[in-house]
Order: C-alpha cells, then structure tokens, then sequence
C-alpha cells in the first residue's frame, strides 16, 4: 500500500496570505505526516526518514524553491528514488513555474483528499499523471547537487533576483508580475543596478560544452537551460530539436536587438532570426561549463565560485499528480 507524506513551507508567499490546505486536511487525516520546510539540511534528513519508511507519493505546497528542496532530498538519498516516487504540487510561493507546468489542477481540500482515498485503494487514480525529467547541478569542487528546472546565469539570474528583493510588492507577485518587472529592467537595462552596484545588464564569461563537445565562449549577456518546453505564460525562449532533454539558449554580449529577443521569447515567433545576432539555442543530453557569471536555479541563486566547473544533467522522468 502507498504511504502519503506532506510537506509544506509556512514560509512561502500562498501559504502566508491564504494559510495551509495540507494543514487543514490533516485535521481529518492526521495519520499523514506533515513535515514543514526549514532549512535545506533539515530537510535531506527528514525526506530520508520518510523514504526509509516507504514513503512513494508527496503532496507539496510551496514555491518553487520548496519543489526544489524536495526533489534534491530524494535524489540525495537515492539516485534511483524518481523510478517509484510520485508527486503532487500545489502552488504556494512566489513563483510556480513547478506548479503551473506540471502541478496538481483544481486542488481543493475535496479533490486532494478523494486523490489520498484513490491512492491507498489503490483504485482507479482520481488524477491523471504527466512525466518530465528535471535539471540536476553539480558542482565539481564538491559533490552537492541540486534539482529543478530552469536553470539562468548572467543578467537574468540577476535580474530575477533584483525582481524577486525589490519589485515585488506583498500582493503583485507571480508569473504575470515577474514578466513586467523584467520587461521594465530590458526597456531600461542601464538604470537597475545588483547588490555590487554594478548594472544589471553587463557582461559576464561563459564557457559551456555539449555532450558533442560543441562550445560557446566568451563574454555573454545571459543563459537559461531547462527540461520544460516552455515556461511561464507560454513563454518558449528555445528553438532547438527537441531530441534530447534539456533545451538550453544564449544570449551574446553584447545582446543586440533585446527587445526583439524578449518580444521573440514572449510570442515564440522569430527566434531562429536572432542567430544572425549571436543568440544561440540547441538540446541537449548533458551539459559542462564554467562561469564567473551569477547562476539561479528554481528562483534559488546558487552559491558557485567563479571558473568552478558545473556538470548539468537529467533526472529520470518523474511522475507528477495533475
């Protein structure tokens, strides 16, 4: 029989305003465990209790940065974990790209306790499933890992950040917010500035490798690799031949005709016209490169040292709740 875990973050931006559904509904199931997210290290612990005790299907309600947390703990405890987990996400962050993608629709109290009822019958699922393989970082100077799945260096993973700390407001949050705050940082890239002082927009070096051996190098605006065919809002910055799971594109520094790009990006139309400008967009079976660029993953800034080399791969599919 399946066993059922919760897992929530009182943290994210959804669960604060609205408060927990996982919450309530273990008021009539309290037999389920309910495990609130702290701290990355307190989590690889308890998710690997929660295997160890045949855990096979969480429920998560959080952010994107909360999935992440989950999909690292599994994998971490077992490589070989995504062959019999499932998962089911309810947004409740800042950002729900997770959710929006690949997460659990129409998720009332009602329909995730009739999807538990379903489960340990083991009857008919009351959800369909959906498969999709996630990103997985490795740093080369130490063997963390981490899983998601959008991963962004440069001036987008700067921007995202700028975005994330000082323009959003206690309500104007989302994927439609997140879209006009970057939209503003293009139109005006000269005017925002990081943490540094520095712009936002500015050049960083980016040396990145395929599993052909095919190389970019040099100064670059930004990157952005994911397993997803699109991202929020149907935004479909990839033009590659979808052979190979991740789909990976580069922007050029400097990066002429932005504008274009994010109207591209946006609408998915002309794309392939920006590799006259030296944007670059391929798929991909694994990934090696070295940056001094800032690296995001999942809304999540990674803390990598400059030229330290990171390996991007893939997960097995993994089977979500929808």
């Amino acid at each position: 029989m399946s066993r059922i875990a919760f897992i929530a973050n009182a943290r994210s931006h959804l669960v604060t305003r609205r408060g927990s559904r996982l919450k309530d509904i273990t008021r009539k199931r309290p037999d389920i465990p309910l495990v609130w997210f702290q701290s990355m290290s307190i989590m690889d612990a308890q998710v690997g209790d929660l295997l160890n005790t045949g855990c096979d299907t969480f429920i998560i309600e959080g952010g994107d940065g909360t999935v992440l947390a989950v999909l690292t703990s599994c994998l971490k405890h077992d490589p070989h974990a995504f062959n019999r987990l499932s998962f089911a996400i309810l947004a409740g962050g800042s950002t729900n790209l997770a959710h929006e993608k690949l997460g659990l629709k129409r998720a009332t109290r009602e329909r995730i306790l009739a999807i538990i009822r379903s489960i340990e019958a083991e009857a008919k699922p009351a959800s369909e499933t959906v498969s999709n393989p996630a990103l997985v970082i490795e740093r080369h100077d130490t063997s963390d890992m981490q899983v998601g799945f959008l991963f962004s260096t440069g001036s987008l993973a700067l921007g995202m950040d700028h975005v994330q700390h000082n323009m959003f407001g206690d309500r104007s949050r989302g994927p439609v917010a997140i879209a006009r705050a970057l939209l503003k940082l293009a139109s005006r890239p000269r005017r925002y500035k990081a943490a540094d002082g520095q712009p936002l927009l500015r050049p960083t070096r980016l040396e990145i490798h395929d599993q052909d051996g095919t190389a970019l190098a040099g100064d670059h605006a930004f990157s952005l690799a994911s397993t997803l065919p699109s991202l929020s809002l149907g935004i479909s910055p990839f033009w590659g031949h979808a052979h190979a799971p991740i789909r990976f594109t580069y922007a050029p520094w400097p990066p002429r005709k932005l504008r274009r790009a994010i109207l591209g990006a946006t609408t998915g139309t002309g794309l392939k016209m920006l590799e006259r400008t030296g944007y670059r967009s391929f798929n991909s079976e694994t990934l090696e490169l070295r940056s001094d660029a800032p690296a995001m993953l999942d809304g999540e800034l990674l803390h990598i040292e400059p030229g330290t080399p990171v390996s991007i791969g893939t997960t097995d599919p993994i089977r979500f709740l929808r």
